[in-house]
């Protein structure tokens, strides 16, 4: 089993019994597609960033989307905050930027799931809407994809990550099981974490996954 694989698996049964308030059920399920988000009758179409997309041929393509109740610059500046992302999903760190200002198109960040240090470079940011980057890890050709809509109640928060090459091939409903964990967990968690300490209802103490 390769690095990544570990990794979207031990996210998924991490346990998370931190103090959090949430506000209100989610616009939409936190685990949207469970084999991929590919156009069809009944299936969503691909999320974009300013024309760019995952990989739509990649043998493995997974969605997960939340609504958060947080302002929208709250859970921007949350998700693209790499050297703090130890404080909300440390089993991806040590994570740093490499390039000095906010995230922007040629902007590289390391992070280190499992103790592995993965390099990843932003090819799409459009501040406070969406982000894209690569992500290369182990023979997986990576393509990670965020979009940051404003709806009635807050913010639904859309990731699709697709992974292609021939790790990927040799295990696709493993591979595919695992990422869509992970996404799902990755959302909840950064929803849970935006949504600490804002005013917008009454506290709930724990949030079971």
């Amino acid at each position: 089993m390769n690095a990544r694989h570990t990794l979207l698996k031990s996210m998924t049964v991490a346990a998370i019994a931190t103090a959090t308030t949430l506000c209100a059920p989610a616009l939409a399920s936190a685990h949207e597609a469970a084999s991929g988000p590919r156009p069809g009758t009944g299936t969503p179409a691909f999320q974009q960033c300013q024309g760019v997309t995952v990989d739509k041929s990649a043998p493995v393509i997974a969605r997960a989307a939340v609504l958060i109740k947080a302002p929208v610059r709250k859970v921007w500046d949350l998700h693209t905050g790499i050297d703090a992302w130890d404080t909300w999903i440390p089993e991806i760190t040590p994570a740093k930027k490499k390039t000095p200002g906010p995230l922007r198109p040629g902007s590289v960040f390391e992070w280190s799931p499992q103790g592995m240090q993965v390099t990843s470079t932003v090819t799409k940011a459009d501040r406070n809407r969406c982000v894209a980057w690569a992500a290369p890890v182990n023979g997986i050709d990576g393509v990670h994809l965020w979009t940051f809509k404003k709806v009635r109640g807050g913010v639904l928060v859309t990731t699709e990550e697709s992974w292609a090459g021939a790790s990927v091939e040799a295990d696709i409903p493993g591979n595919q099981a695992a990422l869509e964990s992970g996404l799902v967990d990755w959302v909840n968690r950064l929803k849970d974490t935006a949504e600490t300490n804002t005013d917008c209802g009454a506290p709930v103490l724990s949030r079971s996954r």
